[in-house]
């Protein structure tokens, strides 16, 4: 079947297989890059956290 193709369809071929490589490089670089920034953001909540804490610690309670 493949071999009764057209030139255009072989175009048309080559140029989905490109379309689809340039589609799944951006969805893999989006899912990085997000993933860093949840990654940088859990970092700082955590940092946060222990600083309250630590500032909860040395300050003294007022009852």
């Amino acid at each position: 079947m493949m071999f009764n193709w057209e030139f255009s369809d072989w175009i048309v071929f080559f140029v989905d297989i490109i379309a689809l490589a340039i589609v799944i490089r951006f969805l893999s670089w989006k899912v990085k890059h997000k993933l860093d920034e949840v990654e940088q953001r859990q970092k700082f909540e955590t940092r946060q956290r222990k600083l309250n804490r630590a500032n909860q610690s040395f300050t003294p309670e007022e009852e």
